[in-house]
């Protein structure tokens, strides 16, 4: 134990006022940590919910083994880039910090504020709620959907005070923090990979099981697109580290480092999951149920086996919910620091060293959100400009390389231009079926597409007060 906690600690009281006295906050993340950062980040809801939904809409097992194997290397392209702008920039706040560098003040303000606002709000009361509502009351055996203070339901309350005790853990220090994400991303991974290698490499079906594995939908370029949809959204978060740069020590080699070995890892574990999934299943059964992890664990071990599998999406759901905590208050703290949010969301807290205003603002929006019950329609609204602003993050790369190419890198990202330039590509692919779908399919609505629209206003707003202040001080 004295090992694993050792992983994630803080530095000498040296390296801590070095670092605080050049005005940032102490680097105390390294090794274990910044890996569970990631792959906690990554590792959530969507490894169980999105097989279904690809195997209805392929139907073979190979290309769905494929796609998840694709998916994965689409996400070690955008590891890379951001893997060496993480390097070249080792601050707090992500998108924000190299999206400033590579394209200047105003498109980072823009991206910035939806990713705070919209984007890390949205989620944090989205994954709050989706375990308060699914994993809780499975593992406790009791219905949490009533009414219990006023007009707040039980799930409601519990989503909030989950959020509010993950902001006090982060509020008392990042080293706690990252310990803490060590703990919950390190259970659900070790028990996941052990049970899928049991069910893919030693692990016989029945014979009752044996009947019609597959089904044969019509495949199209369409319907393949629309399942690797869900795959993509499944390893989001690959890029979670990269918002608390300023608090890793040695970025220049742990930040690539933790961003590649949690991205592959968390492929290999999908591809194995994934591969147990239509073993046990078939892909034809997997397309028809609405979770794949407890329809595979009930043909395994009946009820247990569905218990611990829900335990383990709770805990990873926690890990999950930790890391956008972390990430979403660096983006805030990031932005108070340059004066385009309140200044005071940008200083520290003089004793713990973390950006502790930030935190409690995002935790008091979060929990409005959970109140309103307004977090999925915000996610909506954002789920292009949520794309969007990961594809303008790895651009910045190829802006950044033109523009200071002769400059030196602590890392250079594997496989440029291609590896970044296929990311680049698939998201531009993802972002135009998602606008064509809003203006072709039946019942479909332009919603997403207002995202977009807030943010170029957002964009052109700070530009308009930039162009401002330049006239008034050249009078």
């Amino acid at each position: 134990m004295a090992v694993f906690y050792r992983a994630v600690r803080y530095l000498g009281q040296k390296d801590i006022e070095s670092s605080v006295a050049q005005g940032g906050p102490p680097r105390v993340l390294d090794g274990f940590g910044t890996f569970a950062i990631v792959a906690g980040s990554m590792l959530g809801i969507g490894i169980f919910l999105a097989p279904p939904l690809v195997a209805e809409r392929v139907g073979s097992e190979w290309l769905f083994i494929a796609l998840w194997v694709f998916g994965g290397i689409v996400a070690l392209g955008g590891a890379v880039a951001c893997g060496e702008l993480g390097a070249m920039f080792p601050r707090s706040g992500g998108d924000y910090v190299f999206q400033r560098e590579a394209f200047g003040p105003s498109l980072a303000f823009a991206n910035g504020w939806l990713l705070f606002s919209a984007v890390f709000g949205g989620s944090i009361a989205a994954i709050a709620v989706g375990l308060s509502q699914y994993q809780l009351p499975v593992i406790l055996g009791m219905e949490l959907g009533q009414p219990v203070l006023g007009g707040i339901t039980g799930i409601q309350l519990i989503a909030i005070v989950l959020i509010f005790l993950l902001t006090l853990m982060n509020s008392a220090g990042v080293a706690i923090s990252g310990r803490f994400q060590a703990c919950v991303t390190l259970i659900p991974i070790t028990v996941l990979t052990l049970g899928a290698i049991y069910v893919v490499f030693f692990w016989s079906a029945p014979e009752h099981l044996a009947a019609e594995r597959t089904h044969n939908p019509s495949l199209s370029l369409t319907g393949i697109v629309a399942a690797y949809l869900p795959i993509y959204y499944a390893f989001s978060g690959w890029n979670a580290l990269i918002y608390l740069g300023g608090e890793v020590r040695n970025p220049g080699r742990t930040i690539p480092r933790a961003l590649i070995t949690g991205t592959l890892a968390i492929t290999l574990l999908y591809t194995l999951l994934c591969v147990g999934f239509t073993k046990v299943l078939g892909v034809a059964a997997l397309s028809q149920v609405s979770e794949a992890g407890s329809a595979s664990a009930e043909v395994l071990g009946g009820g247990s086996a569905k218990y611990v599998i829900t335990c383990c999406i709770l805990i990873a759901l926690v890990a999950c919910l930790n890391g956008s905590i972390l990430g979403g208050a660096r983006v805030a703290y990031a932005m108070g620091r340059d004066g385009v949010l309140w200044r005071k969301i940008g200083k520290l807290d003089e004793k713990r060293k973390v950006p502790r205003r930030a935190l409690w603002l995002q935790a008091v929006w979060a929990s409005f959100l959970v109140m309103s019950e307004s977090f999925t329609q915000i996610l909506d609204l954002v789920s292009v400009a949520m794309v969007l602003c990961g594809t303008i993050t790895v651009a910045s790369l190829f802006v950044l390389r033109a523009r200071r190419g002769k400059e030196e890198r602590p890392y250079r990202a594997w496989g440029y231009p291609w590896l970044p330039g296929l990311y680049l590509l698939v998201n531009g692919a993802v972002i135009v079926i998602i606008v064509a779908r809003a203006f072709t399919e039946e019942n479909a609505t332009f919603y997403p597409l207002l995202g977009v629209l807030v943010m170029t206003i957002a964009y052109l707003g700070h530009r308009y007060v930039g162009a401002r202040r330049d006239t008034e001080a050249s009078l």
